[in-house]
């Protein structure tokens, strides 16, 4: 009797313990509900080291858009692998289907994942009529396959929508497809479409025909030359499979002009629209302003290099400049926006001008470079500069002074060089004083370097560590970047306020471990994306917190 119980108690804390454990494989799929043809993806992830088994069901029929790999995941100052299988596709029949589990087999171990469960309905969308298609084919078969091309020539940077589009006698609603592949380098996007895909009614010289477009990409080729679309092929499954392969395609990729490229040419090819604005026009020493440039238009958005800035004496770029994208792929490529924010710290309180900007992009419609130029910006325009003007004329009035003493007192000397006596003991005078003025300015000195005296490991510590019970995001913010600067002071040996941050960064080459000189940029980034820009960090304040902490005590841990 007591055995029973030892073995009910034993399963029933081991079904427990598998109950509470976390999954360490994981399923999930974009949609659950939905009906046959629509397109969904779905992603499998594992925190464990092996490969992903995974077997989809009878009636999902894949897409071309397929990823396998690891990737790393970011929380909380720790970083974790994860490992990931996504495939899309759509569901050929109505019902209900179970997807999963997902198997990974590691170190002798086999891992299940979770089920999901998915609701196939019929799709009640009529066949629609589409006038859209006008050209003429020559010879048209029962069934046809083509691989339609937005444009077969084009320039580096410039980007093709492709799709594949089946033309049939018949209706039809079983099929397998195998995607077309395109040769040579190139970025690869798909546009998501998440409408049923369904069969449309067209007219081709007075026939009908059943039409279905399978996927819609848009691909930007990476470099000249010809780049070739292999054939797609395409199955109908009735009584028996009725095969079609479409015309292999040719794009043919030309370079961009070499000749009257401007040296401000940032890699843009498209259509795009320019504005340059400063957050405010008047500051005061050590105050940072921001200077935005928005980019707006169609195009390869995501080849574009940062503009240079040249600045005024009176401005020093604070920081590197933010980043946002607001754009989306569409069939003219990426559409959108492009915002970079330079933080600018003013060192000299005079009225000055930043220089104007200049941007330029090529236009493959015009096929010519085209050039934005802004207007010069004006800081401290309005500063009063009586003050200096009056500082400026007392100093030359009093040089004027001094040499009218000094003559006079060396025309005083010379009456007196007959009596070399007083001479001599004017002479030892000056050196008496001499000396003495010399030994009161290298005291004078020495109190000069300890009042800028360097901070030490334990004053960083106690910094570091009164950010604990800190809530006030302005306040956290600034301690933050506090122990930052305080550390690398006492890295390079100059007080944080003599140099620029990228000077600081310059002098920490040798001084740190690459990774850790990375992850101190990439806390100054994150500290000035909370501070100047209106992009949401990709932190929180409290993984800031560990990681300024984690990566403080890992440099004094070194140096120590």
């Amino acid at each position: 009797m007591v055995v029973k119980y030892f073995i009910f108690i034993s399963q029933l804390l081991f079904a427990i313990f598998v109950i509470g454990q976390k999954s360490d494989v994981f399923i999930e799929i974009s949609e659950t509900d939905i009906v046959v043809g629509q397109n969904i993806t779905i992603s499998i992830t594992s925190s464990l080291n092996g490969k992903i088994e995974f077997d989809f069901p009878s009636n999902f029929q894949k897409g071309y858009t397929q990823m396998e790999g690891m990737s790393q995941e970011y929380k909380n100052g720790v970083s974790k692998t994860v490992y990931y299988k996504t495939q899309n596709g759509f569901f050929t029949q109505k019902g209900k289907y179970v997807i999963g589990p997902a198997v990974v087999k590691s170190k002798g171990k086999i891992y299940k994942s979770n089920r999901v469960k998915v609701n196939v309905k019929k799709s009640d969308k009529t066949i629609p009529k589409s006038n859209e298609f006008n050209r003429k084919l020559k010879t048209i078969k029962t069934l046809y396959g083509e691989t339609n091309v937005s444009n077969q020539e084009i320039y580096e940077g410039e980007s093709v929508n492709l799709n594949a589009k089946i033309y049939s006698k018949y209706p039809f609603s079983k099929y397998g497809y195998t995607p077309y592949v395109v040769s040579g380098k190139h970025d690869d996007f798909e546009i998501s479409n998440k409408n049923p895909l369904a069969l449309a009614e067209e007219k081709i010289e007075g026939e009908s025909f059943y039409t279905l477009i399978l996927d819609n990409r848009v691909v930007f080729p990476l470099k000249s030359g010809t780049f070739v679309i292999n054939p797609f092929e395409f199955d109908i499954v009735d009584n028996r499979i009725y095969r079609v392969n479409s015309d292999k395609k040719i794009i043919t990729v030309r370079k961009l002009p070499i000749k009257n490229r401007p040296d401000d040419f940032i890699g843009l090819v498209g259509d795009y629209e320019f504005d340059v604005s400063l957050s405010s026009n008047e500051a005061d020493v050590n105050e940072v302003i921001t200077l935005q440039i928005r980019i707006d238009g169609s195009g390869n958005f995501h080849h574009a290099l940062i503009p240079d800035l040249t600045l005024p004496e009176e401005l020093e770029l604070y920081a590197d400049p933010v980043e946002k994208k607001d754009y989306q792929i569409t069939s003219k490529g990426f559409e959108g926006a492009l915002k970079y924010t330079y933080p600018l710290k003013v060192i000299k309180k005079n009225s000055t001008k930043i220089p104007e900007i200049s941007i330029s992009y090529f236009n493959p419609t015009e096929k010519q470079y085209r050039t934005y130029t802004s207007e010069s910006l004006p800081i401290n325009e309005n500063i009063d500069t009586t003050d200096i003007e009056m500082i400026e004329n007392a100093v030359t009035a009093e040089k004027v002074n001094k040499e009218a003493d000094i003559n006079q007192k060396n025309e005083e000397i010379e009456t007196k060089n007959a009596n070399w006596i007083w001479y001599l003991i004017i002479l030892v005078l000056i050196s008496g004083f001499a000396m003495f003025l010399w030994n009161y300015l290298k005291r004078r000195g020495a109190v000069g370097q300890k009042n800028e005296k360097l901070p030490t490991s334990n004053e960083i510590k106690d910094l570091l560590f009164g950010l604990e019970n800190q809530t006030e995001p302005s306040i956290i913010l600034s301690q933050l970047e506090d122990c930052l600067s305080q550390t690398c002071s006492m890295i390079i040996g100059i007080p944080f306020l003599k140099v620029s941050r990228n000077e600081v960064f310059t002098l920490l080459i040798e001084k740190l471990e690459a990774n850790q000189l990375q992850r101190l940029k990439e806390l100054y980034k994150q500290i000035d994306v909370m501070r100047f820009s209106k992009e949401t960090s990709k932190l929180t304040l409290n993984d800031m917190k560990s990681e300024c902490k984690s990566l403080i005590l890992s440099i004094l841990s070194k140096k120590s």
